[in-house]
């Protein structure tokens, strides 16, 4: 391996030690830190690398973040100096400080960030992938920021239904801010999986996967990141995984003699139990595929041909749904009412869907979760094209169907309390996909 030959004048290394495992440093930060004439950092990081260090060490605590910058900028001035991170020093880490530091202070300094890996990094290689793709991170501590704003953004960043990264959740002084944040999310995203991840590549490492409700607030601090799971999320033992979507594109599921023969099979029970080439036996087959339930045979109910919402989609409808739940689940572009909530006595959905106004004319409309939404889409003086009703609960979800049903607006709607997001997705997508192929 080729040694890199530092330069003779003096510079700074802003260096990102990763999660604190030796083989885990880039080949960049070994280097630097073997060659340097100083290191300095939080004594909890220097501990991690000190046996790498040949040159002075200087150690401090927390809370002296800027000290520490001021004093790396200084020996920086005619010695080589390791400024060290945790995880990947711009990511919550000290970069930002010092970028700040010499630009308030119009400093000019020889200086070079060396990445590392973060604690996002770390703990979802330890999770199986749950984040894959588009996903959010936040920071729960306020010594920084306000808690007004933080709450404000993790609002915002739960309603995106993608994989929420939480860092510094927890500390001694701050156990009631993991506490508010549990129950926004609560709120927002529902009684999900999250995953706990303590200490990840570092001793006494430590993974769970929990309900929200489940967390135990006083188990969780510092050395533990969070991330709590979207829709898409899968759960197996300690793995949390969230699929990229190449299921959609690739064969990527079993393609063996045994899976096909499982998946005939399947195609022909219900077959026999639904028989029939037209849409909407087809519609009723998906539905008892999304559920598992036979039952839906028999309470799943049309108002008007289904080719009205075919030829809807055809000619460039807009898809409106209640929840993101429906919404991640369907196979083209659709909108969530509940991200148009405002400030509202009702749920968040039915406020969307009155906030949503006008677009709802001419658009097709899918009710998966929340019978308020139902309502008050009967409510209110826009016609969509047609409607998929099939919000689930023991508290107005038959009724708020019935009204559907009373509307003269074509529909597919579920009898009683049953129903469900994922039953809506499933007839919803049915009705996609013919009409892309009709």
């Amino acid at each position: 391996m080729e040694v890199l030959q530092l330069q003779s004048q003096g510079k700074l290394y802003v260096v990102g030690i990763g999660p604190g495992k030796k083989d885990l440093l880039t080949l960049k930060a070994y280097e630097v830190l073997k060659n340097a004439d100083v290191v300095l950092g939080h004594k909890r990081y220097i501990e991690f690398i000190k046996d790498i260090v040949r040159g002075e060490i200087l150690e401090s605590s927390m809370g002296k973040e800027l000290e520490r910058v001021k004093i790396a900028v200084e020996l920086a001035k005619d010695k080589k100096v390791c400024l060290v991170s945790g995880g990947d020093p711009c990511i919550y880490g000290i970069a930002a400080l010092l970028e700040e530091y010499i630009e308030m202070n119009n400093i000019k300094i020889n200086y070079e960030i060396v990445p590392g890996i973060s604690a996002l990094n770390a703990a979802n290689s330890l999770l199986g992938c749950s984040v894959s793709g588009d996903h959010v991170v936040i920071s729960l501590s306020d010594n920084l920021i306000d808690w007004e704003k933080i709450e404000y953004r993790l609002r915002l960043m739960l309603r995106c239904d993608v994989p929420l990264v939480v860092y510094n959740p927890s500390s001694t002084k701050r156990k009631n801010n993991l506490k508010k944040a549990l129950e926004i999310v609560l709120e927002e995203r529902g009684d999900v999986e999250v995953a706990v991840v303590k200490n990840a590549y570092r001793e006494g490492e430590k993974i769970e996967i929990k309900k929200v409700s489940d967390v135990d607030v006083e188990e969780v601090d510092m050395s533990t990141l969070l991330i709590i799971s979207s829709s898409e999320r899968i759960v197996k033992e300690k793995k949390l995984v969230t699929p990229r979507g190449y299921s959609l594109k690739y064969e990527v599921g079993a393609k063996t003699k045994k899976a096909k023969e499982i998946a005939e099979k399947s195609a022909e029970f219900l077959r026999k139990l639904v028989p029939g080439d037209d849409l909407r036996s087809e519609i009723v087959r998906r539905a008892i595929m999304a559920s598992g339930d036979l039952g839906y045979r028999d309470i799943i109910f049309f108002k008007g041909d289904p080719k009205v919402c075919v030829e809807a989609l055809k000619s460039g409808a807009k898809i409106i749904v209640d929840v993101e739940m429906v919404r991640i689940g369907l196979r083209k572009d659709a909108i969530a009412a509940i991200n148009f909530a405002k400030n509202s006595e009702d749920t968040r959905a039915a406020d969307g869907i009155r906030n949503l106004g006008k677009e709802i004319n001419g658009a097709v409309v899918g009710i998966g979760n929340s019978p308020s939404a139902a309502i008050a889409l009967c409510e209110i003086p826009y016609k969509p094209a047609f409607i998929v009703a099939t919000p689930v609960g023991f508290v107005n979800a038959a009724e708020a169907k019935e009204m559907i049903r009373n509307l003269e607006v074509p529909s597919i709607t579920t009898f009683g309390t049953k129903g469900g997001s994922g039953v809506c997705a499933a007839i919803l997508n049915c009705l996609i996909e013919y009409a892309r192929s009709d």
